[in-house]
């Protein structure tokens, strides 16, 4: 048997909990339309995991390894429509829900980001410089979709630059793209056992999904506009389990249960919306959820930053560090 073509960066048996008959409802970004699709076609990339071998063979290990354990974080989902319960402190079913947010935070286009974008820039480039003029239309009309600031357009340059230097004068490969994110997930894993883990569930059946289930959520805040943040930063990491349940993950220990409000139901789904890759989804026939989330035309999106860093001191006093590059991505 041949191996698949398109993979998943979104397990198809997670998304058909959401639909019926594995069809299920998407709202995309652009075109800004709502349509029915079937989940195989959905959150999706032909060869998104496919590299290369030590013998030059193109090969598919890694969307079989992760096959693997779709079906296994599958059964642990279906232990908690069963249960009624989040899996507790040192089960089975915790362990492997660590294993399966981690890689599914993970797994998506997002985290390769930082690892395309030399190779976009310089495909982009046709040829040309790439020079700081060359970098502020590349951003302006391809990455952001607005003129940057002077700061970010240095950061960007200098980002750009830098990992080709440290890459003997080229961009990162295809196989660096699929390994390096993945490489995170076992330094990740302790963030997500450490946590309190809460089951809120919904009378009505209104919770949606999307192409990037994860979402890191903290109250907003002006650092917002010029730094991201992660796993620690995070007051809450939450992942729709079906459409009348979503697991929290919040600082504590323990489990516990909590039927939430309408109006929560509906800013967690907008907070999911606004940080999809491309579609948000829901049930085919009950639409309302899906019609109610506002998208945008761009998502989260990887900004650079050139800005003075200060160094403290033991002693509690503040030193110059010269000038930093900072990476982050935006919430929305």
């Amino acid at each position: 048997m041949s191996a698949p073509k398109l993979h998943h960066y979104v397990p198809q048996s997670y998304l058909a909990r959401f639909g019926r008959e594995g069809m299920v409802r998407v709202r995309r970004r652009c075109p800004p339309k709502t349509h029915l699709a079937n989940v195989k076609n959905i959150a999706a990339e032909t060869g998104f995991y496919t590299i290369t071998d030590e013998n030059g063979v193109p090969s598919t290990a890694v969307e079989q390894e992760l096959s693997g354990l779709e079906g296994q974080g599958l059964a642990a989902l279906r232990r908690i429509d069963e249960t009624g319960m989040p899996p507790a402190v040192g089960t089975d079913d915790r362990e492997l829900l660590c294993l399966y947010l981690a890689v599914q935070m993970a797994r998506t286009p997002r985290k390769r980001t930082m690892l395309r974008f030399g190779r976009d820039v310089t495909a982009y480039a046709d040829g040309r410089e790439v020079d700081h003029a060359l970098m502020t239309e590349y951003l302006t009309h391809k990455h952001l979709g607005h003129p940057p600031r002077a700061a970010e357009a240095q950061g960007a340059w200098d980002y750009y630059h830098g990992t080709r230097v440290m890459n003997g004068g080229s961009d990162p490969t295809h196989n660096e793209a699929v390994a390096v994110p993945l490489s995170s997930v076992q330094a990740c894993i302790p963030q997500y056992r450490a946590r309190h883990w809460r089951l809120e569930t919904s009378r009505k059946p209104i919770f949606l999904t999307s192409d990037a289930p994860l979402v890191l959520w903290r109250p907003e805040s002006p650092s917002d506009a010029y730094q991201g943040f992660g796993l620690e930063g995070a007051h809450e990491i939450r992942f729709p389990v079906s459409p009348t349940a979503q697991l929290v993950l919040i600082p504590g220990q323990g489990t516990s249960v909590d039927e939430v409000k309408l109006s929560r139901v509906i800013s967690c789904n907008q907070d999911l919306a606004d940080s999809c890759e491309q579609v948000v989804i829901g049930h085919p026939v009950r639409h309302v959820a899906l019609d109610r989330v506002q998208l945008s035309r761009r998502g989260p999106t990887l900004r650079f930053n050139t800005a003075p860093g200060i160094q403290k001191n033991p002693d509690g006093t503040e030193e110059p560090m010269g000038d930093i590059l900072h990476l982050y991505t935006t919430r929305r």
